[in-house]
């Protein structure tokens, strides 16, 4: 007979896992009423706390790691640490570019209780090989079936800015992902095109300082949006018109997330902080 779980509870009471993990561990977020409700239905179902994982959980030491091994929004990172000190975690934070080699030898040498992953690529082998060693892990930016993960609301964040220039009146929107050294000659190549949203702001810089050279009018000739907010995009004229993440909640959200799966082993995928698009004089 299969052990119930604590995804076979919530769907009994109609509530999330994190929920059901919370009355069940005596933190608070829920009634007593709901305490009491989902204490009895996991009595009904048979479920018992996993004696393995709160032996090991008593063992913790910490200390959560995370390995930048490039470009990361560092108010991400301050969300993530002051959320772990709240409850007296520790931010174990590393600059390398060897995060796999870094990664095994902090989990090897149980430096660690768990591990933070910002902005990994769908296929990165970080993931694959904290997967492999069954490591705590959760997935900023990109997702996995057997990983917490805070994931993105792409989704609304293209109608915040394909709504605001519609409503303009642009109907040929371009989008380019070109870096700032190509971003001049990918905007020159296109034809009729009246609106570009560019994924790093630093093209965006690039194309509104170097308009004339492309004999644009800014925003006449084209608009210009920038995927992501950053200071650069308030350094150059006209100001551009970006999208402003708030990166210090995805950090905090994540933080949690680790937490609480230490103590309860149930992952959960949930939606990082919210998208506002910032416009200024680009459209």
């Amino acid at each position: 007979m299969k052990r119930p779980t604590i995804g076979d509870i919530a769907r009994r009471a109609g509530l999330s896992k994190a929920a059901v993990s919370y009355a069940l561990n005596g933190r608070p977020g829920v009634s007593e009423e709901t305490r009491e409700r989902v204490s009895r239905i996991a009595h009904a179902l048979g479920w018992r706390a996993n004696i393995a994982a709160l032996a090991l959980s008593s063992e913790r030491v910490g200390v959560i790691g995370l390995v930048v091994a490039g470009e990361v929004p560092w108010p991400t990172v301050e969300g993530i640490e002051r959320e772990l000190a709240h409850d007296g975690v520790v931010l174990q934070l590393a600059i390398a570019k060897d995060a796999e080699e870094t990664y095994q030898d902090w989990w090897a040498s149980g430096r660690v209780d768990g591990m933070l992953l910002i902005d990994p690529s769908p296929n990165d082998p970080r993931i694959a090989l904290l997967h492999k060693l069954s490591v705590p892990t959760v997935l900023i930016g990109a997702s996995h079936p057997d990983m917490s993960a805070v994931l993105p609301d792409t989704a609304g964040k293209c109608r915040q800015v394909t709504e605001h220039l519609t409503q303009r009146g642009h109907t040929k929107i371009s989008h380019i992902a070109a870096g700032p050294d190509e971003a001049l000659a990918a905007t020159r190549d296109l034809k009729d095109v009246t609106a570009v949203i560019y994924e790093d702001p630093m093209a965006a810089a690039k194309v509104v300082a170097h308009a004339a050279v492309l004999n644009k009018r800014i925003p006449t000739d084209l608009a210009v949006i920038a995927w992501d907010d950053a200071p650069v995009c308030r350094t150059v004229y006209p100001e551009i018109t970006a999208v402003r993440h708030d990166h210090a909640a995805d950090g905090s959200l994540a933080a949690r997330l680790l937490l609480d799966q230490l103590n309860t082993g149930v992952h959960e995928h949930r939606g990082g902080g919210r998208d506002e698009l910032q416009i200024r004089g680009t459209t």
